[in-house]
């Protein structure tokens, strides 16, 4: 299969298809972790919601999962707070917040994971209704 089959620039939007979407997955799973990590790289900036789902299924190794990480956290974007959090039970709860503590956040970035934290620790020990 040609490591060339898909390029970021073709999902500036989340694909209308489903089985585009299921068949960019799959690529990106057949091609190289550096290949993976460089396309979801390049469509962040493109499409960063969809960046970040991509890199929560591509089966990248957690070392390149941590790098992007940093690299969102870092480029402050307040309003992906959400999908970064997605990435805590790929990585582990300690592992995820370990990289959010240690990294240089913008203001507004500290501000929303101060506010999720607090928010979502009461149910950390829930069990159910």
């Amino acid at each position: 299969m040609s490591s060339y089959l898909f390029a970021p620039e073709q999902f500036q939007k989340r694909p209308a298809v489903a089985q585009v979407d299921v068949d960019l997955r799959k690529w990106l799973r057949d091609i190289s972790p550096e290949k993976r990590l460089a396309f979801i790289r390049a469509l962040w900036p493109l499409n960063d919601r969809y960046s970040m789902s991509l890199a929560r299924s591509s089966q990248l190794p957690n070392s390149l999962v941590e790098a992007l990480l940093v690299e969102w956290l870092r480029a402050g974007q307040v309003n992906t707070v959400n999908e970064l959090v997605a990435l805590e039970p790929l990585l582990g709860k300690v592992s995820f917040w370990k990289l959010v503590d240690s990294t240089d956040l913008s203001p507004a970035m500290k501000n929303f994971f101060s506010l999720y934290r607090k928010s979502y620790r009461r149910y950390d020990g829930a069990t159910g209704p």
